[in-house]
């Protein structure tokens, strides 16, 4: 391993480069030196554990001993999003031992009247999504040998130059986590990441206002690339679509910096990846849209995963987002965004359904001059919130 690596791996709290499908083609056949798996129970495999020649009987018993589930107490955090709260009651329940401690008793006293609080954990801020199971499983990965890639996605943001004064550093926010399987595509993965630019829509529709004027910006300019380990792994699934990395990897040459390597993201299956582990990659679209992204863990199927292959990849926690509201009402959430208008103050403006039909519409009609543009949701997202809505205006 070379220099600038060690000192990047330390910068970044990153690992060793990992090829994913030899690693875990290595640790699987470890592996079933010691188990063998017959869904939906792990078996104890014939031959002896760890060399040491145990009875059946005792085997079971030492399994119970040693189980995961000796660790927890009671109250614990056991899974991320699913967080317990602790107020006086808990401790009211509890043994206090006999014992001369004033510790205790004011402990107790100082939890009359004291608000519920919630256990702070890493990933507080982060919301868990339930999946229900595909019941057709058409296709079925393998526990103990088809493993589970988790990414993290971040928001893009706008790169400033560090200044000494002010001494303001860049906040990076997460997106979202997916998790993928080795046998996917970084095709696969891109499609997973929903990007607000992607679902905006640029046509001015102010003379006739509809949310779903056109095709959205992904629709038309589907072109991207993640550039993970000095390679670009280009999307070239659609026979428009340009190499964006060129610009870069030109810029680059005239400037003698690297050696840079291009793939098609489609034809690059993730088990084929060598990478490290928390170290950040960059994923662009939209031509000038970049997102940071991290792998931060990986591990094999167990019998207790969705085993369906139609269910990766898939988001497994997001980031939730502050929501925009309307600048007229400021009840309801953007639909519309105006710029250039004349007989507002603000530009741009936000604006609700119902606000922006009633102040610059009547009967239809546009009034004063403005272009307006729908405000980007996911399309099945925004029925569902235009329903709701819809209901409580009425």
């Amino acid at each position: 391993m070379s220099q600038p690596s060690v000192f990047y791996e330390q910068l970044y709290h990153a690992s060793p480069k990992v090829n994913l499908s030899t690693y875990f083609t290595n640790y699987a056949t470890l592996k079933e030196q010691f188990y063998t798996v017959d869904t939906p129970k792990v078996q104890r495999s014939v031959s002896d554990s760890m060399g040491a020649n145990i009875e059946e009987e005792d085997f079971n018993m030492l399994k119970e001993y040693c189980s995961i589930d000796n660790l927890t107490i009671a109250n614990e955090v056991i899974e991320y999003g699913h967080m317990k709260s602790w107020s006086k009651e808990l401790l009211e329940a509890s043994t206090i031992p006999d014992v001369p401690l004033k510790t205790l008793t004011e402990l107790q006293k100082s939890t009359i009247g004291m608000k519920p609080m919630k256990r702070s954990t890493k990933y507080r801020s982060e919301i868990c999504v339930k999946h229900e199971e595909d019941p057709s499983r058409l296709v079925s990965a393998v526990p103990g040998k088809d493993f589970l890639v988790y990414i993290r996605i971040y928001a893009p943001f706008k790169h400033r130059v560090y200044n000494k004064t002010t001494a303001q550093l860049i906040k990076v926010s997460l997106s979202n986590v997916v998790s993928i399987l080795g046998s996917q595509t970084l095709a696969d993965l891109r499609d997973k990441i929903s990007c607000i630019s992607d679902l905006s829509i640029t046509t001015d529709v102010s003379e006739k206002p509809v949310l779903k004027p056109g095709p959205s910006a992904k629709e038309i300019y589907n072109s991207a690339f993640f550039f993970i380990e000095g390679i670009f792994y280009n999307d070239m699934r659609d026979p428009e679509n340009k190499d964006n990395s060129q610009v870069i990897r030109e810029w680059a040459s005239a400037r003698k910096i690297g050696s840079f390597q291009t793939a098609c993201m489609e034809d690059t299956k993730i088990d084929s990846l060598n990478l490290r582990f928390g170290f950040p990659w960059v994923y662009q679209h939209q031509g000038n849209c970049e997102h940071l992204i991290v792998f931060s863990d990986a591990r094999l199927l167990n019998c207790n995963d969705h085993l369906s292959v139609t269910s990766y990849p898939r988001i497994e926690r997001i980031k939730p987002y502050i929501n925009k509201y309307c600048m007229t009402c400021g009840m309801f959430s953007v639909r519309w965004i105006t710029t250039n208008n004349d007989r507002l103050p603000h530009d741009p403006c936000f604006f609700c359904e119902k606000c922006f039909k009633s102040y610059n519409y009547v009967n239809g009609e546009k009034i004063g001059t403005f272009s307006a543009y729908p405000y980007p949701f996911h399309a099945e997202l925004m029925q569902k919130f235009k329903n709701n809505e819809s209901n409580d205006q009425q």
